[in-house]
């Protein structure tokens, strides 16, 4: 796959809401030319098939949140501060991308190199966020008995209960549900 100019991205990106629920982004090329307006020949000039499509959409909205949440694990404050920082923009990153948060374990699950996908999701989304609760326990403000489970179950909570908005509601209001979700979360790792 190519790199893809900015404008092209989030063309084809915006196409993504359109797409059959379900379908874990595995579209046609053809599909999305005729949903994003975009000549064919163009896709496939940046990708060899459908199995390289999806891969962009994956690893680019896995970036596009990553980046969201460098940025809140960069921001001032404590380790609980940038904590709630960076699950707000998860919710914000899901709100902003919705089909990423409704498609994406079926998506991954039928790529061709789910491997890859995790590897990148790792990277660009869960080692900021480790990192925050790694900086948090060592500082005493943050009790955790074991980094890698409390990253992974709190963006598990995160997804489910930004799918379940986006279900029953349609779209997520990010300043509401973190304000509901997150100092759950947070009051839940603080020391007693």
């Amino acid at each position: 796959m190519k790199t893809l100019p900015e404008d092209l991205a989030m063309k084809l990106l915006d196409a993504s809401h359109e797409f059959p629920e379900g379908s874990g982004f595995d579209v046609s090329i053809e599909e999305v030319a005729r949903i994003a307006d975009i000549p064919r020949a163009t896709l496939y000039y940046y990708f060899s098939g459908k199995d390289d499509l999806v891969e962009f959409y994956l690893n680019d909205l896995m970036d596009r949140t990553g980046a969201a949440i460098q940025k809140a694990a960069a921001s001032e404050g404590t380790s609980a501060d940038r904590l709630a920082q960076v699950m707000t923009a998860v919710i914000g990153s899901f709100a902003e991308y919705p089909k990423m948060c409704l498609e994406l374990p079926s998506a991954i699950k039928s790529g061709q190199d789910h491997v890859a996908l995790m590897a990148n999701m790792d990277r660009s989304v869960m080692t900021p966020f480790r990192e925050v609760l790694i900086e948090g326990k060592a500082a005493g403000e943050l009790t955790l008995i074991d980094v890698e489970v409390a990253a992974d179950a709190i963006m598990g909570a995160l997804h489910m209960v930004s799918m379940k908005t986006l279900i029953t509601e349609g779209a997520i209001d990010v300043e509401e549900l973190a304000g509901a979700v997150v100092p759950q979360l947070v009051n839940g790792l603080l020391p007693r």
